[in-house]
């Protein structure tokens, strides 16, 4: 299904298509613009680290920054790097986690096409041994260590800690070097099978490029991803502390 939704207060529109495969397209068409941007996100950040998919299943409980490791191995795939993929096409890639979402990005201002099959591939291609997985604790535990001599970082998640008890949103959004520890191909598999459900994701692109040419390449590259019964679960905080 195809909308076209325009805001009055920018007299803008932009396309909302909703793909067979699940996956909701987004697409900001910018005439006068050289280069293009598109940014795969997926409903998923630090704070859920209780799901399930079968509702007469138990929780499953993952350690804290498993969304934060799993936005770092995304990027090794069997065949390569993505980023060197990148590096090929001339464009600029990156990725975040938040609380609530992750995100994989890039920028160009050429090979659109190319570097947006790039970014279809890697993220829907998952790719986890228990090596690749010990070598990114190590380099994780690093980036960990970094941001504990980080003053805003720390202020942020001492307020967070003040403020919340036990809700995970007071834990750092990479976890803690005793907590990545944790964390096992297996566990990635299974993380990944749950949140990076096509249907649980969106696709926004936005820039000089062809709205045509995205739906193309997701019909192409993208089969219908099976219905989402994900559930998620979330510690109380207690009403007094």
């Amino acid at each position: 299904m195809k909308q076209e939704i325009r805001s009055e207060r920018v007299q803008e529109s932009y396309q909302k298509i909703d793909h067979p495969s699940g996956l909701t397209l987004l697409l900001y068409p910018m005439e006068g613009f050289s280069s293009a941007y598109a940014m795969l996100t997926t409903d998923y950040g630090s704070v859920d680290m209780a799901f399930r998919t079968d509702p007469q299943a138990d929780f499953t409980r993952i350690p804290a920054g498993t969304a934060h490791f799993l936005e770092h191995k995304m990027f090794e795939n069997e065949d390569g790097d993505a980023f060197a993929k990148y590096a090929a096409t001339g464009a600029s890639a990156n990725a975040f986690t938040s609380f609530d979402k992750t995100s994989y990005l890039f920028g160009c201002a050429d090979h659109f096409e190319e570097s947006l099959r790039i970014l279809l591939e890697f993220v829907t291609t998952p790719y986890f041994t228990q090596q690749t997985v010990s070598k990114e604790q190590g380099i994780i535990g690093q980036e960990i260590k970094m941001y504990d001599d980080n003053p805003d970082w720390r202020v942020l998640f001492n307020l967070l800690k003040a403020m919340y008890v036990k809700h995970p949103i007071a834990i750092d959004i990479a976890g803690t070097v005793e907590s990545i520890a944790e964390i096992t191909a297996d566990s990635l598999y299974e993380t990944y099978r749950a949140f990076y459900n096509l249907r649980n994701m969106v696709l926004t692109v936005a820039g000089s490029f062809s709205p045509d040419a995205v739906v193309r390449i997701a019909d192409e590259m993208l089969r219908p991803a099976p219905q989402l019964q994900l559930e998620r679960d979330f510690v109380q905080e207690p009403e007094q502390v």
